[in-house]
């Protein structure tokens, strides 16, 4: 196996602890959660049920956190609009904590290096 070079291996650092642009991500996690929401409550709502069966009991328990939620059509709409708003305060925690966390990093490795530099004689 032969070695990388400087330029490659710094191209591999900068990607592995690159910011994540927090505005972009918390778009990206409250689409995809409306739109997970969104199908799964529509699935189960052409799915059906057993005669005397309530469709959905299990996902028809988001109303406790997400008021005027059912598994119906007009459910599956007002569930996404819930599910978005939270996925995307969801994906805006995440991404300022994944930030948080590498600059924490960075500052470490830079204090490490500074130090590492630094003679007493």
């Amino acid at each position: 196996m032969e070695a990388l070079s400087a330029d490659h291996r710094d191209a591999i650092i900068m990607w592995a602890l690159a910011k994540l642009d927090a505005a972009a991500f918390a778009i990206a996690s409250a689409l995809v959660s409306a739109a997970v929401l969104f199908a799964l409550t529509l699935f189960l709502v052409v799915k059906g049920a057993a005669p005397g069966m309530p469709v959905g009991p299990h996902l028809a328990q988001l109303s406790v956190f997400f008021p005027g939620y059912s598994v119906t059509v007009a459910g599956a709409f007002i569930g996404a609009a819930y599910a978005g708003a939270a996925g995307g305060v969801a994906g805006l925690l995440l991404a300022a904590f994944w930030n948080a966390v590498h600059a924490l990093f960075l500052a470490m490795i830079r204090m490490r290096a500074s130090l590492a530099s630094y003679s007493i004689d």
